[in-house]
């Protein structure tokens, strides 16, 4: 289910979810600590396959939503590793008062994973702020929705020509007017 995008990173295509009835893909980051720990990054759903993928990284000591929308599994997740810490980026532990979160994201990489990751939070939407991350040893960003592609066939109607406005249809990505 985990496939290898890198040195210590892996990713899983999950589910599409509907956002404001617009289908979104979604999609989870594993990395592996140099502690030999797995830190997982917006998790999708949780099915027996990816949860044997996952435990073959190493014991789940992290959970992080990097954004206040990407909580629909969490809880799946923290019940499966009820060991690891759950960190919410800024405004989603108040959204979501229901689940425990052990630590609220901010500019500064907890120190479990400060030599492996480093974070940066993108402030100035009036809709949200979204934590950024780069895994050191891949050199790669990870980041949810700062950019967004969608693809044509599935922009349609009233929705579809707002998203087309927003430059998130086509061939190319963009920033939405939402994070600026």
């Amino acid at each position: 289910m985990l496939t290898e995008f890198g040195p210590s990173i892996y990713v899983a295509d999950g589910p599409i979810v509907s956002f404001f009835g617009i289908p979104y893909s979604t999609r989870m980051a594993v990395v592996r600590l140099s502690d030999g720990s797995a830190w997982v990054w917006s998790p999708i759903a949780l099915t027996d396959e990816l949860c044997a993928s996952v435990n073959a990284i190493g014991p789940v000591r992290h959970i992080v939503s990097p954004n206040k929308i990407h909580h629909l599994f969490l809880a799946e997740w923290a019940k499966r590793w009820p060991e690891a810490r759950m960190y919410a980026a800024p405004g989603l532990a108040k959204r979501r008062p229901n689940l425990h979160f052990d630590a609220e994201l901010d500019d500064l990489s907890d120190p479990a994973w400060a030599d492996d990751i480093d974070q940066v939070i993108f402030r100035g939407s009036f809709a949200m702020e979204e934590v950024t991350f780069f895994h050191k040893e891949s050199r790669t960003v990870i980041d949810c929705d700062l950019i967004q592609r969608h693809p044509e066939a599935t922009m349609r109607g009233w929705k579809g020509m707002l998203m087309r406005l927003d430059n998130l249809v086509g061939e190319n990505g963009s920033t939405t007017r939402m994070a600026c």
